[in-house]
């Protein structure tokens, strides 16, 4: 990735239920309008534009997005740098024993959230960037949630595959050519993964999956185009591994998205 965060937009004109979407790094989720009910361990939580949702990487998440006034549209902030030992130990300190990964969040972390999508990434440099994002780890380590956003502080390879094979998702990516990538043998590469509990195939179905419902969520609309800028060659299995992922078709997702 680029740049130190990123920031993805989702909306949802009709209710909008979702299974098994993969986090692939710390992300905070900002409702904006309507509401978010997570289906968590045991739990049912509602989510509203007071609360935001912390997820660690790697996390997998089921929900329901429910809009209001004919309108459902959030923030997911994904972080790609670190923060401090000493923001953790802090956060640990004041540690809330928490049972959900839930914030209600304060007007200063509203301020900073709201900042980070409105600043220009390409017109500010790297530096700058990462130094508003470690404010803003500091406000969370202050109030005891840093350290639920930064659970597994470590990456792991299947991790940093994901980010790699999402910076062109829908590309051939075989696993002898990421093995290349990572300077590993097939071999290897494959030990790791299992060690992860993880497939080679599973982690690039995971990307491309995600990528569709970001697609979707800009506009593509045609289940053909998508298939193929999802790296797969039939619709049909496109739309079958979608449905076995999310639970609903790309054309039932679609009319979630969209008033048209």
């Amino acid at each position: 990735m680029g740049y130190p965060y990123q920031v993805t937009i989702f909306r949802a004109e009709q209710l909008q239920k979702l299974r098994n979407v993969k986090i692939h790094s710390p992300s905070i989720i900002q409702i904006i309008t309507g509401s978010k009910r997570l289906y968590w361990k045991e739990s049912t939580l509602d989510l509203s534009h007071s609360s935001l949702l912390l997820c660690e990487a790697c996390e997998s998440l089921s929900f329901e997005n429910l809009p209001q006034k004919g309108r459902f549209l959030s923030r997911m902030f994904s972080f790609h740098c670190l923060p401090s030992d000493a923001m953790l130990e802090l956060s640990l300190d004041v540690g809330k024993d928490s049972l959900f990964p839930t914030l209600d969040a304060d007007k200063a972390i509203q301020d900073t959230l709201n900042a980070l999508f409105s600043f220009d990434q390409q017109s500010m440099s790297k530096e700058t960037q990462t130094f508003w994002i470690m404010g803003l780890y500091q406000q969370l380590a202050e109030r005891g949630f840093l350290h639920i956003l930064f659970a597994s502080a470590n990456s792991t390879f299947s991790q940093k595959l994901s980010r790699y094979l999402a910076h062109t998702p829908g590309e051939e990516h075989t696993l002898e050519m990421a093995a290349e990538h990572f300077s590993m043998s097939r071999a290897t590469m494959i030990r790791k993964l299992k060690q992860e509990g993880t497939q080679y195939r599973e982690v690039l179905a995971e990307v491309r999956l995600n990528h569709a419902l970001y697609l979707m969520q800009n506009g593509h609309y045609n289940v053909t185009m998508l298939a193929q800028l999802c790296g797969y060659q039939s619709e049909g299995r496109f739309s079958q591994r979608f449905k076995g992922k999310f639970g609903l078709t790309p054309s039932d997702y679609m009319k979630t998205v969209s008033v048209n």
